[in-house]
């Protein structure tokens, strides 16, 4: 059953600590949080394995924008993080990027070439526009991404679709499309829109930006790809060269638990893996691993994930079936 609903939903606390400091900008030394709005609620039986929020509840400088959180297993896992108190601005499952030209649309400090990481007031926000779709286990919609003015950057439209592969496990598909906004008729070629991170910026290793999912407070974890395990082998690894696919194995709430995540075509396959383990819990697709990537007139940026939850420590074999396009149960 697929539920769409419109209440206020509370983001849950953040999972640091008391007493772990909040990063805040100079100007907001007491920030607030209020409520999201909600999207989209997903069950399969009893269990709402996916809540989809706005994200309207966040401070600016966590540069709101939709996600998804909490993703849960069948068996009621939390799997996700959001807002927890060493970043905020991490949003569960959501997409995000550092540097649009020149606006924050990921949140928190932005990576300057000569200063390092600064608090600017440089940051957007990505806003839900309209329903393209929305059908039983599928659907679609427009977003736009604004800089601080609120002037439209980019133009996105996004997919959903979900179904169950066995009792203990789901699957995730999602699609980003981005484009230039609609310009006025017969006006002149616009310029491109860079999308940049600290590591197209200068920063060595730290590429981050595109689709991420920040985990929930985890232990035990294994993190792994066909090509090796841990952190330092799977992060910056890419798919095209054999990592075909990333898995993340830990202990949440005392329980095991896997999620899994596969690009869903050759372009998507050729961004690396991003992965922190040792500092916190997190995976995601860098789109502007070490240089810049151009969204312009004619030429939109489209990248395509397949993810996969589970109860229990999946083995590689079990991890390819269930991201193997086919092998599903459809729900409804």
């Amino acid at each position: 059953m697929t539920a769409v609903v419109h209440a206020d939903v509370t983001p849950p606390p953040a999972a640091v600590g008391p007493d772990a400091p909040v990063k805040a900008p100079p100007w907001e030394p007491q920030p607030r949080w209020s409520r999201h709005h909600d999207l989209l609620a997903v069950h399969m039986g009893a269990t709402e394995v996916l809540r989809y929020t706005d994200g309207t509840g966040s401070p600016a400088f966590d540069a709101p924008r939709p996600h998804l959180h909490p993703l849960r297993t069948r068996g009621g896992v939390v799997l996700t993080d959001a807002s927890p108190r060493d970043h905020t601005w991490h949003l569960g499952l959501s997409v995000g990027v550092q540097d649009v030209d020149g606006t924050n649309l990921w949140g928190g400090r932005t990576y300057l070439p000569e200063q390092g990481y600064t608090w600017r007031h440089d940051h957007g926000r990505v806003v839900h526009r309209s329903w393209l779709r929305r059908m039983p286990g599928t659907v679609a919609h427009l977003l736009t991404w604004l800089d601080p003015a609120g002037t439209p950057l980019l133009q996105e439209e996004r997919e959903l679709s979900w179904s169950a592969v066995d009792d203990a496990t789901w699957r995730l598909h999602l699609g980003v499309t981005l484009r230039l906004p609609a310009g006025p008729p017969n006006a002149d070629e616009r310029e491109p829109v860079a999308l940049g991170s600290p590591g197209s910026n200068g920063r060595a290793q730290a590429g981050y930006g595109g689709v991420f999912c920040r985990l929930a407070p985890c232990r035990d974890v294994e993190v792994t790809t066909p090509l090796g395990s841990g952190e330092d082998a799977v992060h910056g690894s890419r798919p095209a060269d054999g990592a075909h696919w990333l898995a993340w194995r830990a202990t949440v709430e005392d329980r095991p638990v896997t999620v899994a995540v596969a690009p869903g075509d050759d372009v998507t396959a050729q961004d690396p893996w991003f992965v922190r383990v040792s500092s916190y819990p997190g995976i995601g697709s860098a789109l502007a691993w070490d240089r810049p990537l151009l969204v312009g007139e004619g030429s939109p940026v489209r990248r395509t994930f397949t993810w996969v939850f589970a109860d229990g420590r999946l083995p590689d074999h079990a991890v390819e079936a269930a991201l193997a396009p086919g092998h599903r149960k459809d729900h409804r």
